[in-house]
């Protein structure tokens, strides 16, 4: 892989094995950020677009999903739109545009300012070749995957976080002690290795089958988080072993 940027951004995703020819009116799309353009090549939604997912539940008309005060939780990574850019094929192709990552559907929402109308917010395209940052946060898209966070960008192998949201059914009163809860959106998330070859494997849960993951590193991984107190399944602890594990495969070059 490596998943490395220009001085703009210290993370990238370079895909060696899929590489896709990129159309000129997909470049323009961030380019010129016309409003016909986006409309020709962006997908046009209104916002919490997660609504028509729910409604097939056929949710209780009192709650207005386009009101956050009205369920708990969010379909968001980040609830507000954050300034952030976009890049094709490596390249800055927007920045200091609101963005804001709908973990539920699995899209970044866009809006040319702030002060834009959420009304106007557009879904942007889901490209291996289209990469989002929004902070010290680096968004890549792995195909049939989706978006996915990039926590460890290495040269042999890199560490990926995927983020999911579990949407629950609001529950009715049944009493006058009972109130009953509001639809809730709760935090989900797992974990991935991704290799310079293309592959991705997501970790399990348990220690002994996470050591597995390494393969014929199991040995050397297993010996370094002995020497370094690592706890498997703490996210910073995970990702020193996938560094290491990038050395090692660097030592053996």
């Amino acid at each position: 892989m490596k998943f490395g940027l220009n001085h703009e951004v210290s993370l990238i995703l370079k895909f060696r094995t899929m590489k896709k020819t990129i159309s000129i009116s997909v470049i323009l799309l961030f380019i010129g950020f016309s409003t016909l353009i986006a409309q020709n090549l962006a997908v046009q939604r209104k916002v919490n677009q997660f609504t028509e997912y729910v409604d097939r539940f056929n949710t209780n008309e009192i709650y207005d999903f386009s009101d956050p005060k009205s369920y708990e939780g969010t379909p968001y990574h980040h609830a507000e739109y954050l300034l952030g850019s976009v890049y094709i094929n490596n390249e800055l192709s927007a920045s200091n545009v609101a963005l804001r990552y709908n973990v539920f559907a699995d899209e970044f929402e866009y809006k040319e300012t702030l002060a834009t109308d959420d009304s106007e917010a557009t879904a942007i395209i889901k490209s291996s070749d289209i990469y989002v940052s929004i902070g010290n946060e680096f968004f890549v898209v792995i195909p049939d995957k989706g978006y996915f966070l990039v926590l460890y960008d290495g040269a042999n192998f890199s560490f990926l976080k995927k983020l999911t949201k579990k949407y629950h059914m609001p529950k009715e009163s049944t009493n006058t002690y009972d109130k009953g809860t509001p639809p809730t959106f709760s935090d989900r998330h797992s974990y991935f290795i991704y290799s310079k070859e293309g592959a991705i494997i997501e970790f399990p849960n348990s220690k002994k089958k996470i050591l597995a993951v390494f393969g014929n590193s199991e040995k050397e991984i297993k010996q370094y988080c002995k020497e370094n107190d690592i706890n498997l399944k703490e996210e910073g602890d995970l990702k020193k072993v996938i560094m290491y594990l990038d050395k090692l495969e660097n030592a053996s070059l």
